[in-house]
């Protein structure tokens, strides 16, 4: 069968194509925005268990029966040597504590400059009496009052968002406590209130499952935005080098910002799919997504290369062969990782689901970005590049 026939870079309308891609570039940001993408609790903050177990272990039974008991665990479960590693999301009250402690600190660090700037204007003062320095005086004192009382209303707030957890330990934050005294107080009740968590939680699971020993490591939120920043340069970056070597490749802006849109373009798609079905961006997921701008460049420089360096037959002939050589990597890509996203489903595995379905997002886009958009402006800039040398 002669599929050149079926070509279709020789439609007159062909350069209308890349509207399908900006209206999925623009559906996705929807998506994006709208609906939000949530973070697991690698990036939003939140609690590791290894258990050591001899049970065997169904991972779905467990992972309902933990959520059942601790309010807004979310947990996420897997096996690993030797027993099953369980995830779970931060105690909200601990959340909210280390945000205010967070305030505090700054308050803290506040007073003392403040009381660094009082004592250099006693000691000015002790030697000439100057207006100016006894009003500086007065308007450093008035401002290390503000931040006493703020100081005491932070820390009063945080012990009662840690009330929950601190059973019958007893702190309290008078009028009379000294700044450096609420620092040691609310930091030791943090450190109570996270305690008791833990054995509150170690207490629950082994009321589900048995187990002989278990390691618990907590990522706080701060910890986890700062996760999450590294991430975006992480992000950036790949793309700096995606333009980076598309130029030097093509020596030419076109090729380049095409190859660069397609990347975009695809991982906005992925965004997008996360957002709508709730999958979490986690390490995993953000593993899914930088797989996918390699094959993003992949398939772009590709068609690029070949519209753009080989001689046989016409671009448009060239373009067509490289949509087939291209689809055909793309549905065995997507095969592939479809035969990954079921096989996660059904043994509930996470990890490997949410990468899957990051990817299988991310190639569905790729078939309208590469082929209906970047390979057209190649040809569009292959057309007037061979016009302009006639």
């Amino acid at each position: 069968m002669d599929f050149n026939k079926y070509n279709i870079y020789k439609s007159k309308y062909y350069k209308l194509f890349p509207i399908l891609p900006i209206l999925l570039l623009i559906i996705g940001l929807y998506f994006i925005l709208v609906p939000h993408i949530p973070l697991d609790s690698s990036l939003r903050g939140g609690i590791d268990l290894q258990l050591q177990t001899n049970s065997i272990v169904n991972i779905q039974t467990l992972t309902y029966a933990i959520n059942a008991k601790i309010p807004n665990a979310e947990a996420s479960v897997s096996t690993a040597s030797g027993g099953v590693d369980i995830t779970i999301a931060t105690n909200s009250s601990l959340t909210s504590a280390q945000d205010k402690l967070v305030t505090l600190y700054d308050y803290y660090s506040n007073y003392t400059k403040e009381s660094t700037e009082i004592a250099l204007y006693q000691n000015e003062l002790s030697k000439q009496t100057n207006a100016s320095i006894t009003s500086a005086l007065n308007a450093a004192e008035a401002n290390q009052t503000k931040t006493n009382q703020a100081m005491h209303s932070e820390a009063s707030s945080i012990l009662l968002t840690l009330s929950p957890l601190l059973n019958k330990d007893n702190y309290q934050i008078t009028n009379s406590t000294m700044p450096f005294q609420i620092i040691n107080i609310t930091r030791s009740a943090y450190l109570t209130a996270s305690n008791n968590y833990e054995n509150q939680t170690v207490s629950i699971l082994r009321s589900i499952i048995p187990f002989s020993s278990y390691t618990y490591q907590e990522t706080t939120s701060t910890l986890g935005a700062y996760f999450l920043q590294q991430i975006e340069y992480i992000i950036i970056i790949s793309f700096i080098i995606v333009a980076i070597a598309a130029f030097v490749i093509f020596k030419s802006p076109i090729p380049s910002i095409s190859v660069v849109f397609g990347a975009i373009n695809d991982l906005i798609v992925a965004l997008a799919g996360m957002a709508i079905f709730g999958i979490p961006l986690g390490v995993a997921s953000i593993g899914g997504l930088l797989m996918l701008i390699g094959y993003s460049m992949d398939t772009d420089v590709l068609a690029a290369i070949r519209i753009l360096k080989h001689t046989e037959g016409t671009p448009e002939d060239r373009a067509f062969s490289t949509l087939k050589t291209g689809l055909t990597m793309t549905f065995a890509a997507i095969i592939t990782f479809s035969i990954l996203l079921i096989t996660a489903y059904l043994n509930f595995i996470p990890t490997y689901f949410e990468i899957a379905s990051v990817v299988m997002f991310g190639l569905l886009g790729d078939i309208i970005t590469t082929w209906f958009g970047d390979t057209v402006l190649v040809l569009w800039y292959k057309e007037k590049k061979d016009a302009k040398y006639r």
